[in-house]
C-alpha cells in the first residue's frame, strides 16, 4: 500500500528534504505541496503535479498531512484536516497550550502527531533520560540539559530540550528539575546532552545530528505510520512503539 504525503511548507528547508526522502520511501508517494504563495521562486525542477496556495486544493488528495510551517499556522492546518479527515503530522516547534489544546481537541476525529524532534533515535535519548532520573530520584544529583544550535534558531532552549526536560520530570517526579542552557552558533544542526552530575562524578547522555537527512527520514516513517492509525493523540514513541 503506497501512502500518498502531502506537504504543509513545502517550499521550506524541511519541506524540501522530506521531498527528497519521499522519493526514496518504498511505500510513501508526494501528493503535493502548499505554499505560501504562487510561483515559488529557486523550486525544484520536479515538483509535485500539486502546488499550491490553497488547502482545499491538496487536502483532499492526500492520505496523511505533514505540517512544518510557523507556530501561528499549525492550528488552522490542523482543524482544516480535522475537517477532511485526513490524519495530521506536525513537526512545528514553539507551540503555545491553546495550539496544543487544539491538536488534542481535533485528535478525537483524526490521528495526530505532533513532536519537536524527528529523528528516530531521540525516542531511544528520552527513553534513556528518563530512566536515569527515575533511578536517581532519591539521591543528590543535579541535572542540566544543553542544547547546541544553528546561530539563526530563535528559540532558546529547544523545544527538544524541553522534550527531554519533561522526560526527566517523569522519572524523577519533579525532585530535580533540570537547568536549561543553550549555543546558537555557526552551522550546528543539532545537539543535546543531559547531565546528571553528583559528588566526584557525572552521566553524560547525549545525542548528535550530524546529517539533516535524518528529521526528513523520520517524518517520512512517522507519517506512513500515522495514516494507518485510529483517531487518537500520538508521540514518536508510539511509531517506534516505545510503550
Amino acid at each position: 500500500m503506497i501512502t500518498t504525503i502531502g506537504l504543509i511548507g513545502y517550499a521550506g528547508r524541511m519541506g524540501q528534504a522530506i521531498a527528497h526522502s519521499i522519493e526514496t520511501h518504498p511505500t510513501a508517494c508526494l501528493g503535493g505541496g502548499l505554499v505560501r504563495t504562487l510561483p515559488v521562486s529557486s523550486m525544484r525542477d520536479d515538483a509535485p503535479m500539486i502546488l499550491t496556495d490553497k488547502p482545499e486544493a491538496l487536502f483532499p488528495q492526500c492520505d496523511v498531512l505533514v505540517d512544518f510551517t510557523h507556530a501561528s499556522a499549525t492550528a488552522p492546518f490542523a482543524k482544516l484536516a480535522a475537517q477532511y479527515g485526513k490524519p495530521f503530522l506536525s513537526g512545528t516547534t514553539g507551540l503555545d497550550p491553546e495550539t496544543m489544546a487544539t491538536l488534542r481537541e481535533v485528535s478525537a476525529t483524526i490521528p495526530v502527531l505532533h513532536t519537536t524532534n524527528t529523528s528516530l533515535s531521540l525516542v531511544v535519548v528520552k527513553r534513556m533520560a528518563k530512566l536515569a532520573a527515575k533511578l536517581l530520584k532519591d539521591q543528590d544529583y543535579d541535572i542540566a540539559i544543553h542544547d547546541k544550535h544553528h546561530k539563526w534558531k530563535k528559540d532558546a532552549p529547544s523545544g527538544t530540550a524541553l522534550t527531554l526536560g519533561k522526560a526527566v520530570l517523569e522519572g524523577n517526579e519533579g525532585s530535580h528539575p533540570p537547568a536549561y542552557s543553550s549555543t546558537r552558533a555557526g552551522s550546528i544542526i543539532g545537539e543535546h546532552a543531559i547531565l546528571f552530575a553528583g559528588t566526584g562524578e557525572t552521566i553524560t547522555i547525549a545525542h548528535e545530528i550530524t546529517d539533516r537527512r535524518v528529521f526528513a527520514h523520520g517524518a517520512v516513517q512517522a507519517a506512513v505510520w500515522l495514516a494507518m492509525q485510529k483517531p487518537g493523540y500520538y508521540l514518536m514513541d508510539d511509531v517506534l512503539d516505545i510503550a
